[in-house]
């Protein structure tokens, strides 16, 4: 029996969580069960690179920098054309804008749509709101990755028995070998706090924590914080630094592609965001064995057990998030503790074999039953 075709549509390929998660879904597909078809509406990111150690080159279905013009409805005519050409089990939608042209252009082929929502929607505006929700409402089902969103869509209208809970995964072996690389370039010294997240919206706050640094450094003047990303906000961010007079000790690391290797070299990790699904960031602290300060909001009180992995604090409040930051610097075996701890939770509920199974029975539920009559069509 031949393997089943997936479309994975994805937007770009960028340095992401949801990007990283996407590729980590095509290369621990079983080849002998699902082919992965990738599919994008630009082809940029840096995971591209991945994609292609996996012999995997994206079809470009390129539909512009807007959705309602009317080469649109050409692309998801020739979606739906590609779909069925290459005799298409399924299309498993990644994004907003796939999810949106992926419905339309499997409801078009005749074949089962998995959309994804992996966030709390806080980028999704103007007419994307409306469009996000009817893709929704017609795919077969919503891929979520945090009981908060699967919320948040069943409030929007979905059947709760189309929506289906997949977290995250973590490669552990992966991620191991690569926090054993040293980081280029180096980390001076200091008692380092990681911050990972990108800098295109406020929704990070890392405002929040640029402030609560200040209050760190006044009882561990040699704490140092690199902030792991980039974005459109980052000048702003920098002169915060320095109009707080922080700046000599934050470090703007861009985004690294070593960035296991600094969080490996750091002692505590902090999450400021204002909104979050399951945040990659948090996962790879905890696996890495770092105790994690992080806000109480969306996904992460599902990775952080406050007192026991790390401690959570309320969104918005630099006090509470330099104290903990400050018991996490202080108390050295405690830390150490936490993040054995959070190892452990990652080990046993994160791993990347629990994601593969998850998506497999999700692939298997709307797919597994069109690959004899897929081949029978083809004899």
């Amino acid at each position: 029996m031949s393997a089943a075709k997936v479309l994975v549509f994805q937007n770009r390929f960028l340095i992401g969580g949801q990007e990283r998660q996407t590729v980590l879904n095509v290369q621990t597909m079983d080849r002998g069960r699902w082919e992965p078809v990738v599919a994008c509406l630009h082809l940029e990111g840096e995971h591209l690179d991945d994609l292609a150690r996996e012999g995997i080159r994206p079809v470009l279905f390129d539909v512009g920098r807007r959705m309602l013009r009317p080469n649109t409805a050409w692309q998801v005519s020739r979606i739906a054309r590609f779909v069925r050409e290459q005799g298409i089990a399924l299309v498993h939608a990644q994004d907003i804008y796939t999810n949106v042209l992926g419905s339309l252009a499997a409801r078009l082929a005749g074949v089962p749509v998995i959309v994804t929502r992996v966030d709390l929607g806080h980028h999704i505006t103007g007419y994307r709101r409306p469009l996000t929700r009817l893709a929704c409402l017609r795919a077969d089902r919503v891929l979520v990755n945090a009981m908060c969103i699967r919320d948040l869509v069943i409030r929007e209208g979905v059947e709760p028995d189309r929506v289906a809970v997949v977290r995250n995964g973590v490669d552990l072996r992966a991620l191991d070998r690569a926090a054993r690389e040293l980081p280029d370039p180096g980390l001076p010294e200091g008692a380092w706090i990681a911050n990972v997240a990108n800098m295109h919206h406020p929704v990070k706050g890392q405002t929040d924590l640029l402030v609560a640094f200040r209050e760190v450094l006044r009882e561990h003047p040699t704490a140092r914080l690199a902030l792991v990303g980039d974005g459109v906000r980052r000048p702003l961010l920098e002169r915060l630094a320095g109009q707080l007079g922080v700046a000599a000790r934050v470090h703007f690391l861009g985004f690294r592609r070593d960035a296991p290797a600094v969080l490996a070299r750091c002692a505590a990790a902090a999450s400021s965001s204002h909104a979050e699904g399951i945040s990659n960031a948090i996962l790879e602290a905890m696996a890495l064995r770092l105790p994690v300060v992080a806000t109480a909001v969306g996904g992460s009180p599902e990775l952080v057990r406050d007192g026991t992995t790390g401690w959570l604090v309320p969104p918005g409040s630099p006090g509470a998030l330099a104290r903990r930051l400050c018991d996490a610097l202080a108390d050295g075996e405690r830390a150490r503790r936490m993040g054995a701890r959070g190892r452990a939770l990652v080990e046993r509920e994160f791993e990347v074999g629990q994601m593969r199974l998850g998506y497999d029975a999700l692939y298997d539920e709307l797919a597994g039953w069109r690959v004899p009559r897929l081949i029978a069509g083809s004899a």
